[in-house]
């Protein structure tokens, strides 16, 4: 059996119903491995990889789709070959024969991350930091919000990197909605007291930001559906194989 980068744990359950699992890696980690395996194990892949001209774009994906099946194949005890991945009308991602795992990408520089929750639903968002955010603080803020940032004297680096997870966490939530830009980020908020309201998802949210030692934020957005609340510290080590699978505190 093949062996993704990184020590390996031994697959098992997988998280709990509700609570999201988050696995990174390096892009050129994950594209190297998949090369090492002969590229593309499925026709669709070889397809689609054979569209993409800049080489750039091509190993992004083939570290994407080994990392996110190997990750998937873990949780639910099937061959990561065997996996199909479709995407709805308006681009979201999905597995059609594993109708309880809900999962989101997103990648940043030379960074890969997946969230996958079983029995609700998720997105993930990475940032770099070092983006100067108040320029688009106008774009993607609530008056609700940018109240509350100057009420806290948030101003310079420190506004910026409380708008940067606020960015990631928006982007997180939209993912997890699947409507792509059909609610642009300043027209909700994630605060239940902001007047501006939020598109709603189904079950209890739970959101958390993690810091990564090179200092890029990772967001994940999630909702158990049915089943009981998770806290912003509820995010667990998930057992599928890898030394980068990560709890979000």
């Amino acid at each position: 059996m093949w062996t993704p980068p990184g020590p390996a744990t031994g697959p098992g359950p997988g998280p709990r119903p509700g609570r999201p699992l988050l696995r990174h890696g390096s892009i050129e980690e994950w594209a190297r491995a998949a090369e090492a395996r002969g590229g593309p194990q499925r026709p669709e892949d070889t397809t689609r990889l054979r569209a993409l001209r800049d080489d750039r774009l091509r190993r992004r994906f083939l570290a994407s789709r080994l990392l996110l099946r190997t990750t998937l194949g873990a949780l639910a005890g099937r061959d990561p070959d065997g996996i199909v991945l479709a995407r709805t009308a308006l681009g979201r991602p999905y597995a059609p024969g594993l109708p309880d795992l809900d999962f989101s990408l997103s990648h940043t520089g030379s960074l890969l991350a997946v969230a996958v929750v079983r029995g609700g639903r998720v997105g993930v968002d990475a940032e770099r930091p070092g983006r100067p955010m108040s320029v688009l603080e106008h774009r993607m803020c609530t008056p609700h919000e940018r109240a509350g940032l100057t009420a806290r004297g948030l101003r310079g680096t420190a506004r910026d990197a409380e708008l940067l997870r606020l960015w990631t966490l928006k982007e997180a939530y939209a993912k997890a909605l699947g409507t792509g830009l059909r609610h642009p980020p300043r027209t909700f908020g994630l605060d239940p007291a902001d007047p501006a309201g939020r598109p709603a998802l189904p079950g209890t949210l739970s959101t958390a930001t993690r810091t990564l030692p090179d200092g890029t934020v990772v967001s994940v957005v999630s909702t158990a559906g049915g089943g009981d609340a998770i806290s912003s510290t509820g995010f667990e080590r998930g057992s599928s194989p890898s030394a980068d699978d990560e709890p979000v505190p």
